[in-house]
């Protein structure tokens, strides 16, 4: 359980992360991958204030309906070619959703109940980390 994060949050990360990255051939899905476990550690460094206004953004988006959450990423998705104040909110979750999304499926970790092989597997890369 995130220390950071409320349930419903999760809920809602796990929903757009689902619909950003979906199952594919041997690929998992987001939520298969049970990922979301290493969450906190993915956003660590983020002020405590984006950490809370993400928190109530992601309750939020736990309760729509999956046709809003995929119109929500498609126009995230959409709003890169496109101009205005209006497309700069999209642009900006777009690139911060995006980040923890796929930050946290490649990480190399999975959760605790997840029995199969980790996307950075799957790929084949290996991440070697030499600590200073």
């Amino acid at each position: 359980m995130s220390a950071i994060f409320s349930k419903s949050a999760l809920n809602g990360l796990s929903r757009i992360g689902d619909i950003m990255v979906p199952k594919n051939e041997e690929f998992p899905s987001f939520s298969e991958t049970g990922c979301i476990e290493h969450i906190d550690d993915v956003v660590s460094y983020a002020p405590a204030s984006d950490l809370k206004d993400l928190n109530l953004l992601l309750s939020i988006l736990s309760f729509m309906p999956g046709f809003v959450l995929r119109w929500l990423v498609e126009t995230m998705k959409n709003s890169h070619h496109k101009e205005g104040k209006f497309y700069d909110i999209f642009r900006m979750l777009d690139f911060g959703l995006k980040g923890i999304i796929l930050g946290t499926y490649y990480s190399g970790k999975v959760g605790a109940h997840y029995k199969g092989k980790s996307p950075m597997q799957i790929i084949g890369c290996s991440i070697n980390r030499i600590e200073v």
